[in-house]
């Protein structure tokens, strides 16, 4: 059998396009992608864990939302790295999602609202959802960063009741729609936010995956050599912790939670019939199978 490290970085390249556009973009791209901000998940008392735990139950969450969390992969990637901070991730925001929906409940949250609402681009996607008791107060967050919300987006500030999500659902699934329909996210190439969604069918097709292979093919799929190495480890580090992934000597395989949350793209697309999926995913794995054993070189 052909070892995975000596897939060439042309086969790479030629996988890596087919898992974008076959399985990637019909399962994602439809779908509005919010970066969620506010208290850590762990403070059960707060706004966000509310927001979050009501959007997961709901049918809206599985079929037309995909949430991005700081701590998923920011905290890996500047761990790692020498050369970025959280700012200059903020063009990286800008352009890889549609909304950015910060509850500003903790220090780190006002200090994100103030960071976001500075920049230009990123305030034109701000969502900030702000408890009614502090909508008349005469404070530097109501005269500053969130009046410049205010004035760069029209549904930019949604004032509730925290103890009625029901109705703060409503208003931010409102929001999110309009978001949706004027969204300046790019969609021609996978971003940092979004490889968690890439690496988990390019490793379910590929496994056992040498890390070089999973290098070559986000190189590609993000059009970004120079950092791919980074971003690439921040992301398997990622998936890691969330037990969806597993290094093993072989190579990055799936676990079986990791199996189970990628085979949920097949019911995340009204648009695409299950079997052209299935197919798609049943044909690619058969090119790569006789790429490994049969040293055929890749029909796609």
């Amino acid at each position: 059998m052909k070892d995975n490290d000596e897939i060439s970085k042309d086969d790479c390249t030629k996988l890596a396009t087919k898992i974008c556009d076959d399985i990637y973009k019909p399962a994602y791209n439809f779908k509005t992608t919010i970066f969620l901000c506010g208290a850590g998940k762990s403070q059960k008392d707060k706004m966000r864990f509310k927001i979050e735990n009501a959007l997961k139950n709901s049918w809206q969450y599985l079929f037309r939302y995909d949430f991005i969390y700081a701590e998923d992969i920011f905290d890996e990637l500047l761990y790692s790295s020498k050369t970025k901070d959280l700012l200059s991730l903020e063009g990286l925001l800008a352009e890889s999602v549609d909304a950015i929906v910060l509850i500003p409940e903790s220090p780190g949250s006002f200090a994100e609202l103030g960071a976001f609402a500075n920049d230009e681009k990123l305030r034109k996607k701000l969502i900030c959802i702000i408890d009614n008791k502090y909508k008349k107060d005469k404070s530097f967050i109501n005269q500053g960063p969130l009046k410049l919300v205010k004035e760069a987006n029209s549904m930019g500030l949604i004032f509730v009741d925290s103890n009625d999500i029901g109705n703060v659902i409503d208003k931010l699934t409102t929001s999110l729609n309009i978001m949706k329909r004027i969204s300046t996210k790019k969609g021609d190439k996978i971003s940092l936010l979004q490889l968690d969604n890439f690496l988990l069918p390019s490793i379910f097709l590929l496994e056992p995956v040498a890390k070089e292979t999973l290098l070559n093919m986000v190189a590609s799929a993000t059009q970004d050599e120079g950092n791919a190495f980074q971003t690439t480890t921040a992301a398997l580090t990622s998936l890691t912790k969330k037990r969806l992934v597993e290094s093993t000597i072989s190579g990055y395989k799936l676990t079986t939670l990791g199996v189970k949350n990628f085979l949920k793209f097949r019911r995340t697309s009204s648009r695409i019939k299950k079997q052209t999926e299935t197919i798609e995913v049943d044909n690619l794995r058969l090119e790569i199978l006789n790429l490994k054993n049969r040293k055929r070189r890749l029909a796609l």
